[in-house]
């Protein structure tokens, strides 16, 4: 037994150095980013009208209608937007990235690696003839006087970036070119408010240059890992497939799988070493970026690189740390049905799923820590929202006196114990504005629960949830 655990000990710091010199040896050889003409810029304080009503949903993720499809709401937002969204009053409808899951679009003859405004049109063609009715409440809604469509990036709709992807959604709500009641942002400040989708506070998702394509395309770790990981597995006839995709951070992809019910089953274990497999190849040939501006652009401002984070290596230390050698060797070399080795998964098993639950705070944490920190700025002291997606864990947290920071949460579902298949009750979360006194915001975050219900405020919920730090989803600043 001694002998056992010394060479898997060995294994698997053998293979830790590897991927370490392999990440040294890629690491001189990163790729030089160049701007190109598609991109978005920020929307500013002087773009943002003060006397609106505004409504702030984030991460739909509406993809083409498939297995790979996780928004299954089509019914209740359009409802949504027709029947509460569309008011008297004038009214901007935000939504705060990752709108379009455009990275789990695949189609005939358009390879899944292919990034061009070409591939971007198609793939958001793809979404829109998926979803009509949402797209048909949204018609209605830019057609009404007073109302102002704004659309943020996100990391899973990047290739809005591409002018081919916004003229396409133009002519999808029947709006001519550069119409203004439809725009689009990567972030926006203004009226007393500051959104962010939050993805360049996520290792994972961070862009070296993210206010526009680059010339080559830029491939975060996020991106490859649901192009060449993700939509891979959710295509397994496994149960739990197509959850998979619902964890965030991505970080914690590891520890979901090995907390997996029926782990001791011949399939799910099949399943977890092939996904494994298939992380590993993703961590270990990693792509790194520097920021090389054009000539026509240099300045000291373009001179950006990208930070590096082994994710990969500090998870295999963890689990060298939490999880005993002599589980995994009960695990692996005794019978599946024999009382040791069932033993040893329930210990591995248990695990997972507690360093799943500290990973999933810590990355709440670090996008509020992010937030914290653009609020600290100057230019946001008269600031008093600042609001978020991404995590898709619906949040409210007092930054100080006056600024309060929201998260708007996913229309998506959301496991919270996949043991139990437990579920996040409060399904269609958004963030209500508005300005009584006519400068200073008030919001709520609120359930939506169908027309003619009056929507509750949000409260935590769940084990993995932090808590909430303000009264019953308000987010006035105090």
């Amino acid at each position: 037994m001694r002998f056992l655990k010394s060479v898997l000990r060995l294994t698997l710091l053998s293979i830790a150095a590897t991927v370490a010199a392999r990440w040294v040896a890629i690491w001189w050889r990163r790729t030089a980013l160049q701007a190109t003409e598609d991109a978005t810029p920020p929307i500013l304080p002087q773009q943002v009208a003060t006397d609106v009503r505004r409504m702030i949903i984030s991460d739909l993720h509406m993809g083409m209608g498939d297995r790979l499809d996780d928004f299954d709401a089509d019914a209740e937002l359009a409802e949504f937007i027709r029947s509460y969204v569309i008011g008297a009053e004038p009214t901007e409808l935000i939504l705060a990235g990752d709108t379009f899951e455009l990275l789990q679009v695949r189609l005939p003859g358009l390879s899944d690696h292919e990034w061009s405004p070409g591939a971007a049109a198609r793939r958001l063609d793809a979404v829109l003839r998926a979803h009509p009715a949402p797209f048909a409440a949204l018609r209605e809604f830019v057609n009404r006087p007073g109302s102002q469509l704004t659309l943020l990036i996100g990391n899973h709709d990047f290739e809005l970036h591409y002018a081919s992807a916004k003229a396409r959604l133009r002519q999808e709500l029947g709006l001519p070119d550069d119409d203004a009641r439809l725009r689009f942002g990567l972030t926006y400040s203004g009226g007393g408010i500051y959104i962010d989708h939050g993805m360049q506070f996520d290792p994972w998702n961070r862009f070296v240059h993210v206010e526009g394509i680059s010339k080559p395309f830029e491939v975060v770790r996020g991106t490859r890992l649901v192009k060449e990981v993700i939509n891979a597995l959710e295509d397994d006839a496994l149960e739990n497939a197509p959850l998979i995709d619902n964890v965030k951070p991505l970080s914690a992809f590891l520890w979901y799988l090995l907390s997996l019910p029926r782990l001791r089953q011949p399939n799910v274990r099949r399943f977890v070493v092939r996904a494994l497999l298939k992380l590993f190849r993703v961590n270990a040939v990693p792509r790194l970026y520097y920021w090389q501006p054009a000539p026509e652009l240099a300045g000291p401002a373009q001179a950006r690189q990208t930070r590096f984070a082994s994710g990969l290596l500090r998870q295999v230390s963890t689990l060298l740390g939490r999880i005993r050698p002599a589980a995994w060797v009960q695990m692996l070399v005794r019978q599946p049905d024999e009382p040791q080795a069932q033993a040893a998964l329930a210990e591995v098993q248990h695990e997972a799923k507690q360093q799943l639950r500290r990973e999933i705070r810590e990355f709440q944490d670090a996008l509020v820590l992010g937030i914290a920190r653009i609020a600290a700025r100057p230019q946001h002291s008269a600031t008093t929202l600042f609001v978020s997606g991404h995590t898709h864990r619906a949040q409210v947290v007092a930054l100080n006196e006056g600024q309060t920071y929201v998260n708007t949460g996913t229309w998506t579902t959301i496991v919270l114990d996949i043991v139990t298949n437990r579920r996040v009750t409060q399904r269609f979360p958004f963030f209500e504005v508005c300005y009584p006194d006519g400068d200073t915001p008030r919001g709520r975050l609120l359930v939506w629960q169908g027309a003619g219900v009056e929507s509750p405020p949000w409260h935590s919920e769940g084990p993995l949830a932090l808590e909430d730090r303000s009264d019953a989803g308000a987010a006035t600043p105090r």
